[in-house]
């Protein structure tokens, strides 16, 4: 069954709001996870995600911390 919502938000930001993280802090998060749902480092699942044919892929957790790979492998831009 569907949860209603009778009352609206008396007000919504007027902007987006922008959140700066570090390097370290996404690459924090890549080991975080892997090690939860893998067990492995962030070296590892980065050796995984930069390897087609290895058996992670198509798993939707794994495609999850993709999206971390991609951060951690791309500079930030300034």
């Amino acid at each position: 069954m569907a949860t209603t919502v009778d009352k609206r938000p008396d007000s919504l930001p007027e902007q987006d709001e922008v959140v700066v993280v570090s390097h370290a802090e996404v690459w924090a998060e890549l080991d975080r996870e892997a090690r939860r749902l893998f067990g492995l480092t962030a070296d590892e699942f980065l050796r995984i995600f930069q390897d087609p044919l290895e058996r992670y892929h198509g798993d939707p957790v794994f495609n999850s911390l993709c999206f971390l790979a991609d951060l951690v492998a791309q500079p930030a831009e300034a």
